[in-house]
């Protein structure tokens, strides 16, 4: 019986070898938000870690003006209305002291119909200029709030066409200073390489207790757990699993092959 388990014993050390490619953990692809011109795109910045500065500008110069006459509308409008609910809360009173005499005379009998009906449409006069008024402050807000819509979107418009990456990776500036460019039009390609990323495809008994085994990595043993397990079939590798590890600040060079083992 021993030499019989001596015999299969070495199958249960074996460990299927997987080899997968290196790559940064994201991948991001900047994209055209509005059209415009390429009025400056640093072709030196590919190949480097992107340190906050714009890379790729797209001319602005229409939305800043834009953006500086709505200021200017949002400053007018901010001012009517402050002026307006003044104006409001004036006549608030002049029509509560109207209502108010109105209340004192309607029912005096020294009083002729003819100045009842006087005071009477002058209390509803006194109304209806406040109603007129705080309706004006209601479409004042409305404009308020729809201009400052403007602007935001104004904002973001102007924010987009200045692409920067930092911390990123910058693999290629696609676009060249002078080119005229559509919304979707490719303009940087970056990278997050502060970690990498490897996709195994496990075969079904592989999978059997998967977070006891160890992971090596070109031969050497890690502390590395899955990052990512999908617990259904692969659409390609069919009958495979598909598997994640992530590692933090890999060494050497991205792309590269990295021979992976788990047992």
């Amino acid at each position: 019986m021993r030499a019989v388990i001596s015999l299969f014993f070495p199958l249960f050390l074996f460990a299927q070898v997987h080899y997968a490619k290196l790559e940064p953990v994201e991948s991001y692809v900047v994209k055209a938000a509005a059209a415009g011109q390429v009025v400056m795109a640093d072709e030196s910045a590919e190949g480097r870690i992107g340190d906050g500065k714009i890379v790729v500008q797209i001319d602005d110069r229409v939305d800043r003006a834009q953006k500086s006459a709505l200021e200017v509308t949002l400053d007018a409008l901010k001012s009517t209305l402050k002026l307006t609910e003044e104006m409001a809360a004036n006549q608030q009173k002049v029509y509560e002291k109207d209502y108010r005499y109105y209340l004192r005379t309607r029912d005096m009998k020294t009083k002729s119909q003819t100045e009842k009906d006087r005071i009477f449409s002058t209390m509803m006069a006194s109304k209806n200029q406040l109603l007129s008024l705080k309706e004006k402050i209601a479409t004042l807000k409305k404009q308020i709030a729809d201009t400052e819509y403007q602007r935001v979107m104004l904002e973001d418009r102007i924010a987009k066409k200045a692409v920067r990456a930092k911390g990123l990776y910058i693999y290629k500036v696609a676009v060249r200073k002078g080119d005229y460019v559509n919304p979707g039009a490719l303009l940087l390609k970056a990278m997050d390489t502060s970690r990498g990323r490897l996709v195994v495809f496990l075969d079904a008994d592989e999978m059997e207790n998967l977070d006891r085994k160890k992971i090596y990595l070109d031969g050497r043993e890690t502390d590395l757990r899955f990052e990512k397990v999908i617990r259904v079939a692969d659409d390609v590798h069919i009958s495979s699993y598909r598997a994640e590890i992530v590692l933090e600040r890999p060494g050497g060079l991205f792309s590269r092959l990295v021979k992976i083992e788990i047992k």
